[in-house]
């Protein structure tokens, strides 16, 4: 068994819980996700099954695309609403005001992440050190935001708008760091993921439609998840080769390959120079 799961991750729920689940249903142990979704927030997670998991470093750098609600004069600890609140005001801004500051905050840029993170400080997890209630200084990280714009305003004192970034981004960050910016506070009520690189919500089936009986028939085969990707069709004697860590020759460009045996993937493998040699095996046990 062996691909991906796209589910439609529900709020109120971790992305390592729905990998738990998935685990249980499908009853092999190599499962994982491929980018955590906080638990406040819905959207799409694919879930890597069996080897499939190898893939992690592959989608890592991929763009996603997220629905955000910011609402505006609240500031919590955890930069969204499960938060506790350390801070309030009145200040909501108009629209006007919000679409003249949104062009500032495209391109590369340096973003301090938020306390409550996955983010690694001197061995421990963020976010476990500030349950603790201990101080956490993290530093920034390099993210870029591609495009981000307003949709409407949701209620009095929040508005949804859609933002595509790279992966590293976090979207409780840019909720913070765009109330400072329009003289207020900013924290995330509503957070969706659409897109990541090209799997999409559409395409995603919710998490509590899966079950034993019909997991497999939502496994995405790594055929269909890497067909964009650039490929090579092995003979017999090649990926013989290939597999026993020979190098073999390859009239390709330098780049990352999605390797076939009689129609079927079996690994990646990398260009250099004109030599071929796998990187990653995706032959099932």
């Amino acid at each position: 068994m062996i691909g991906i799961v796209l589910v439609n991750k529900p709020s109120g729920i971790t992305s390592s819980k729905v990998v738990v689940k998935l685990r249980h249903m499908a009853k092999i142990k190599r499962v994982g996700h491929l980018g955590t979704l906080d638990p406040l927030a819905s959207g799409v997670l694919p879930v890597c099954i069996g080897k499939a998991t190898r893939l992690f470093d592959l989608f890592l750098k991929k763009r996603k695309t997220y629905i955000a609600h910011i609402e505006f004069g609240k500031l919590t600890d955890s930069l969204d609403i499960d938060g506790n609140v350390i801070e309030t005001n009145n200040i909501v801004p108009a629209k006007e005001e919000i679409e003249s500051v949104l062009p500032t905050f495209l391109g590369e840029q340096e973003q301090i992440p938020p306390i409550y993170s996955s983010k690694v400080v001197a061995g421990v997890r963020a976010y476990k050190l500030a349950r603790e209630g201990k101080e956490v200084e993290l530093k920034p990280s390099l993210i870029t935001i591609f495009d981000i714009k307003l949709l409407e305003q949701v209620n009095t004192n929040t508005f949804s708008f859609e933002i595509t970034c790279s992966s590293g981004t976090y979207i409780r960050s840019i909720a913070r760091d765009l109330g400072f910016k329009l003289g207020t506070l900013g924290t995330i009520s509503k957070l969706i993921r659409t897109k990541t690189g090209n799997f999409y919500l559409e395409n995603c089936v919710d998490l509590d439609n899966l079950n034993e009986e019909n997991i497999k028939e939502h496994i995405v085969p790594l055929n269909v998840v890497l067909k964009d990707y650039k490929k090579i069709e092995l003979t017999n004697t090649q990926a013989e080769n290939l597999f026993c860590g020979k190098t073999i020759k390859a009239d390709k460009e330098d780049d990352t390959y999605v390797l076939y045996d009689n129609g079927i993937v079996v690994g990646l493998g990398r260009v250099i120079d004109g030599n071929l040699k796998l990187s990653t095996s995706l032959k099932e046990d």
